[in-house]
C-alpha cells in the first residue's frame, strides 16, 4: 500500500509512470493489485456474511474502481520480463497491447458498475455483478499473468 502512495505522490509531482525505473513500476503495480485483490476479498466476505455494511462494500467497490483506472499506467515499457526482475507480468501486455488494453477497460468497466450497483443495496444484483467482475479479472490473468 506504500508503494502505491509513493506511485501516487511521484505521479502527482508530475513524474510520469514510463519515467519509473523498471524495479519501482513493478512494485507499484503489484502493491496496487494486492489492494485490489484485498478489496475485492472484502467485497466476497461481506456478500457471504449475510448482512453487508454498505460502508465496506462501497470503500472496496470505489478501490477497486481507481485500481481499475490507474491499471493503465501500471505497464510502461521495459517493466516486463525482460527487465530481470521478478514479475508475474507475460510479454504479451506488451506485444499484444491492443488485447491488454481491452481487457483492462473491461475490468474497468465491470469495477464502474459494481460501484454503482453497491449503492443500490441490492445484495443479489451485487452478488451478480460481483461475479462479472471476477471474471474480467480472470480472463486478463489468463492471458496477461504468470501463474
Amino acid at each position: 500500500m506504500m508503494m502505491v502512495g509513493a506511485g501516487a505522490a511521484l505521479a502527482a509531482a508530475g513524474t510520469a509512470y514510463a519515467q519509473l525505473a523498471p524495479k519501482d513500476a513493478i512494485s507499484v503495480r503489484v502493491n496496487g493489485y494486492r489492494e485490489t485483490g484485498a478489496a475485492f476479498k472484502n467485497i466476497n466476505d461481506q456478500l457471504k456474511s449475510g448482512t453487508p455494511v454498505k460502508i465496506m462494500l462501497r470503500s472496496s467497490a470505489r478501490t477497486i474502481a481507481n485500481s481499475a483506472r490507474d491499471q493503465h499506467k501500471w505497464f510502461p515499457a521495459g517493466s516486463g520480463p525482460e527487465a530481470g526482475m521478478k514479475t508475474k507480468a507475460k510479454p504479451a501486455i506488451w506485444t499484444d497491447a491492443a488485447g491488454f488494453t481491452a481487457a483492462q477497460a473491461r475490468f474497468q468497466r465491470e469495477a464502474d458498475l459494481m460501484v454503482k450497483v453497491v449503492e443500490t443495496g441490492d445484495a443479489a444484483q451485487m452478488q451478480k455483478q460481483a461475479k462479472a467482475l471476477g471474471q474480467a479479472c480472470s480472463s486478463c490473468h489468463s492471458k496477461f499473468r504468470e501463474d
